[in-house]
């Protein structure tokens, strides 16, 4: 049996040998179809400095083809050497061919996808016959430039309003302005005064962070004494004199003549007055920054709605908000219950993102996340599945006086299954150990199926910007440059005229391209 199969496929080698592009097809009793004409009638190509021949018939195995075009071909015809010549990439071209022949579409995995797009265009090939082997590679290249090209346009966001402007050579005294600012606001490296107003900036967002940080400290642990309230009339007039006094001094009209007890006071803490003075600082320079940029700006609303503006107005929000409701309501001041402000005050930590302008990879790691999406919400559910599982498993084998339910055994699952194991709840029974192994196991089978995902993505949009960074202060540096020869150009030129006759030379001008007036 096995010899026979050998034969049959020695049989196939050596028709292939004979007659490149036939088939042999054993269910039809062994029919030989060959796509390919007779042998005087021989085509020769030069495409790209490469000789191909093939057979006349071959070509019009796809009438939709170009090359199945007389007149298409005609135009490509070389009398002298009797050949047909195409300035195109001959490893295409070879694809090409070798699909005219066999009927599928094979392409090299060293070709970059949008440059293979482009010859299959010009072929008249369809992407969509491409076989399933190739389809990846072709498709990973194009997908990718598709990522880059998405990440070019949301890294420039409401930059694009500069650089589609910047190269008019007339504008409005306005408009130049707005240009001219914009540009210091978001691009620190491009002038001087943008990189120091860069560094002012980075300075304010870090002793803002420090601020929020520091004060939770107990060194700066502030704590007055006030009464309860209830304790005087809603006529009161409460005067304090902290941080620094234990306790308060009050003016009021009471109620009765007795005197406050020990036991009508209560202690609070209250911000010390050197982090208040810091976070008015910061809140008036954020606030004067986000509305000379939403001025400045020619699409106020694009800006308002991308990343940077969010971050903006989300860095004072939560001050203004505390400062209007402690204006309304001053006993909120020292009211511990009230939560929400507490909330509020936690938002400041967003003010970290302000350092995306002056950190691009920080911004890298955001776009990551919001760019592979799905990658993170196909993690998510298989998390999910698997708490689901393993929690369920775990309660019924093991002791319930330590999973108490399947909702309480989530935490065991998902801990276990993220490789942390905090071991504060954890299986004392076989089959809890055999359950606890199998969902570490399927934890690192999850982390390995996602994390590269993301980790490839991040690189790979990381490695575009440090080249479009590169790539754009080379611009910078060429026109810099260009800019200082037309001036040198200039003073040359005007020497050289003044020189003469001044009856001569009456106006020279350059800049705008109009000419000399003698």
């Amino acid at each position: 049996m096995a010899s026979k199969k050998k034969g049959g496929l020695a049989n196939q080698n050596l028709l292939h040998a004979l007659l490149p592009g036939a088939k042999l097809d054993k269910k039809n009793g062994g029919k030989i179809s060959v796509k390919m004409g007779i042998s005087n009638d021989i085509v020769m190509f030069n495409v790209g400095g490469t000789k191909f021949e093939t057979y006349r018939s071959t070509l019009c195995s796809q009438p939709n083809s170009p090359l199945a075009d007389d007149t298409f071909m005609k135009r490509h015809y070389n009398e002298d050497r009797k050949e047909y010549f195409f300035d195109r990439d001959p490893d295409v071209f070879k694809a090409i061919l070798n699909y005219l022949r066999t009927g599928e579409l094979h392409l090299p995995s060293f070709i970059c996808g949008p440059a293979a797009r482009e010859e299959l265009l010009f072929w008249g090939v369809s992407d969509d016959i491409i076989q399933r082997c190739c389809w990846s590679h072709y498709n990973s290249w194009n997908s990718t430039l598709e990522a880059l090209m998405q990440l070019e346009k949301d890294r420039k966001g409401s930059m694009d309003e500069y650089t589609s402007s910047k190269g008019r050579s007339k504008g409005t005294a306005w408009e130049k302005l707005q240009t001219k600012l914009w540009k210091i606001l978001n691009k620190p490296n491009s002038s001087r005064t943008a990189k120091a107003y860069g560094y002012i900036s980075l300075i304010f967002v870090l002793i803002s962070i420090a601020s929020f940080v520091v004060e939770t400290h107990p060194v700066f642990d502030n704590r007055v004494k006030i009464l309860k309230p209830g304790t005087f009339d809603a006529s009161r007039n409460v005067t304090s004199s902290f941080p620094y006094n234990t306790s308060a001094s009050f003016n009021a009209t009471l109620n009765n003549a007795s005197i406050p007890k020990d036991t009508d006071y209560v202690t609070v803490k209250v911000t010390h007055p050197a982090f208040l003075a810091i976070d008015i600082s910061c809140l008036i320079y954020f606030t004067i920054d986000y509305i000379v940029r939403l001025i400045f700006a020619r699409k106020k609303f694009q800006y308002m709605t991308s990343l940077m503006g969010v971050v903006d107005i989300l860095a004072i929000i939560p001050d203004y908000v505390q400062f209007i409701v402690y204006a309304i309501h001053p006993e909120m001041r020292y009211d511990g219950n009230i939560n929400y402000i507490a909330i509020l005050r936690v938002a400041r930590v967003l003010r970290i993102f302000r350092l995306i302008r002056h950190v691009p990879g920080l911004w890298i790691l955001i776009y990551t996340l919001k760019s592979s999406f799905k990658e993170l919400l196909l993690m998510i559910v298989f998390l999910i599945v698997g708490m689901l599982i393993f929690s369920s498993l775990i309660y019924f084998v093991d002791d319930r006086e330590t999973f108490k339910s399947i909702p309480h055994s989530f935490w065991w699952s998902l801990i276990t299954m993220t490789t942390v194991g905090y071991g504060d709840m954890y299986p004392v029974t076989e089959l809890g150990y055999i359950v606890g192994s199998f969902t570490a196991l399927s934890g690192l089978l999850m982390i390995g199926f996602s994390v590269p995902v993301l980790v490839n993505n991040f690189i790979m949009y990381y490695k575009h910007l440090e080249f479009a960074i590169i790539d754009e202060e080379a611009k910078e540096n060429n026109k810099d440059s260009d800019e200082e020869d037309d001036k040198s150009e200039k003073r040359v030129v005007y020497n050289n005229n003044s020189s003469s006759s001044p009856s001569h030379v009456e106006e020279v001008k350059l800049c705008n391209g109009e000419e000399e007036a003698t």
